[in-house]
């Protein structure tokens, strides 16, 4: 990804209205979008994808209402994180009516040593987190964002997170 001041001047530009830097900001932005969405949907699942999908677009459409250029990154993981909430509140309320699809060819690769037991519980006890803790805790600790910064993403206070 870019520095942290051409991804600003990018922002300033798109909010602005220049179409070529709207184009070249989503294409830094989207590693830090799908990776979000994946964490947060849930690795292996389509949703997720989608989910990044329509958190680009979000992106796009929103970007004349980004007040500060400064906050570029903040706000794209916030319109991440809202939308592979969204994205997991929709597909658990298909899932009641159908059963889940998960494509296995999108699941990680565990490595075959004698840490495989330990990858998979934590995997399986992170997986088994809702949707809003488990974007708590890639935020914090994957993201290595602040207290404040994660608050801000998610739209509550500090002492919540």
């Amino acid at each position: 990804m870019e520095s942290q001041n051409q991804l600003v001047a990018l922002a300033r530009s798109a909010t602005a209205g220049d179409v070529r830097a709207l184009a070249d900001l989503l294409v830094e932005l989207e590693p830090l979008v799908v990776r979000t969405a994946r964490l947060v949907v849930g690795s292996g699942s389509w949703a997720a994808e989608d989910a990044a999908q329509e958190a680009l677009i979000d992106l796009t459409r929103g970007i004349g209402n980004l007040k500060s250029p400064e906050a570029v990154i903040t706000w794209s993981l916030r319109v991440a994180t809202t939308r592979a909430l969204k994205v997991v509140r929709r597909e658990r309320l298909l899932s009641l009516r159908r059963a889940p699809e998960i494509d296995t060819e999108l699941l990680p690769e565990v490595a075959q040593d004698s840490n495989d037991d330990r990858c998979r519980a934590l995997k399986e006890a992170f997986d088994r987190l809702t949707p809003r803790l488990r974007a708590t805790a890639i935020l914090r600790l994957h993201l290595d964002l602040s207290e404040t910064e994660t608050a801000e993403v998610l739209g509550c206070s500090p002492n919540t997170v």
